[in-house]
C-alpha cells in the first residue's frame, strides 16, 4: 500500500472512529478496571433495587435466609471508589419497584438507606437499573407510546412504563441537564423480564440525554454455572461480583461517552 493509499485509510478509520460508527461492536466485550469517561461525571444518583444496593445473602443461625443491603459494597459506590473525588448516592433498597420507588424515594422518602430523599441533592449522572421486582409482581408492562403524560407525570398510567417513565420525568423536574443510563436486565427467559426490558429500551427514544445499557444483548450469562461460583451467594451477588459490576458498567459508560462525545461537552456546568 502506498504512501497516499495508507494515509486514505487512515482518515477514514478515524471518521468512522470519531463519528462512532462502530456502535454496533460489542461495548463490554473486553472489561476494564479503568473508570476511562466515567470521570468526567463528579456526582451520581444510582436508582434500583437489591443489586443496586449492595445486597448480600446468607443463613441466619436459625437456618433461615437473611438479606442485607451493604451500599458501601454495591457497584455504584465501587464505580465512585474508582473514579476517585466523585461522590455518589444509592437512591436503591431490597426488593424496590419502579412503582415503589417514586413513593419510598421521591414523595414520601422512607426507605433504609437513612430515608434518603431523591429530590434533596440532584446530580449530574444516573443509573436506573429497577425490573427485576416489577417483574416478580407481574407488573403490568404498559405502552409507551400511550402510558406517558410529558406534560404532567402525575398523570402517568400505573404501568411499569409509565412509572419508569415517571422517575425519568421526576428526577429532570429538579435536574433537567442530567444524563440517564437506563439498564436492562441480563438474559433470562423470563418473558415478564423480556416485555420490560422491551420498555426500558424505549426510554431513549422517548427523553433526551437517555442512555442504553443493554445487558440482556451483552452482558454474560447470569445463571451460568462459573458465572455463579465466581460472583454470586444464593441469589445475590458476593463482594467481587459487585466490584465486577461496577467495572462493567464503567466500560459500557466510557463507551457510550466515547461514541457519543458531543452529547457531554458542557457536563461541567450540571450543578
Amino acid at each position: 500500500m502506498n504512501i497516499m493509499r495508507k494515509t486514505a485509510f487512515l482518515a477514514i478509520a478515524l471518521t468512522l472512529l470519531s463519528t462512532g460508527l462502530y456502535a454496533q461492536e460489542n461495548p463490554i466485550a473486553k472489561i476494564s478496571k479503568d473508570p476511562g469517561w466515567c470521570t468526567i461525571f463528579h456526582h451520581w444518583g444510582f436508582i434500583g433495587d437489591s443489586l443496586c444496593s449492595g445486597e448480600h445473602e446468607y443463613v441466619r443461625a436459625d437456618g433461615n435466609k437473611g438479606w442485607n443491603d451493604n451500599y458501601e459494597y454495591s457497584w455504584g459506590q465501587r464505580m465512585v471508589a474508582a473514579i476517585g473525588g466523585a461522590e455518589g448516592e444509592n437512591y436503591s433498597q431490597g426488593g424496590e419497584t419502579a412503582k415503589g420507588w417514586i413513593d419510598h424515594f421521591w414523595n414520601y422518602p422512607l426507605n433504609r438507606n437513612a430515608d434518603v430523599d431523591a429530590k434533596a441533592r440532584p446530580k449530574q449522572a444516573y443509573i436506573i437499573a429497577l425490573g427485576e421486582n416489577d417483574a416478580n409482581v407481574k407488573a403490568e408492562p404498559g405502552d409507551p407510546s400511550a402510558d406517558i403524560n410529558f406534560e404532567d407525570y402525575n398523570l402517568n398510567a400505573n404501568t411499569f412504563t409509565g412509572n419508569y417513565a415517571g422517575i425519568i420525568q421526576r428526577v429532570k423536574s429538579v435536574q433537567p441537564e442530567a444524563r440517564f443510563f437506563v439498564v436492562t436486565m441480563p438474559k433470562s427467559d423470563s418473558k415478564a423480564k423480556m416485555e420490560l426490558n422491551k420498555r426500558v429500551r424505549k426510554m431513549p427514544e422517548l427523553f433526551d440525554k437517555v442512555y442504553l445499557i443493554d445487558l440482556e444483548k451483552y452482558a454474560p450469562d447470569y445463571w451460568d454455572k462459573e458465572f455463579r461460583e465466581r460472583y454470586f451467594v444464593m441469589g445475590h451477588m458476593n463482594a467481587a461480583g459487585y466490584q465486577w459490576t461496577a467495572w462493567m458498567f464503567m466500560t459500557y459508560i466510557d463507551w457510550i461517552v466515547e461514541n457519543n462525545i458531543k452529547d457531554f461537552a458542557d457536563i461541567a456546568f450540571v450543578r
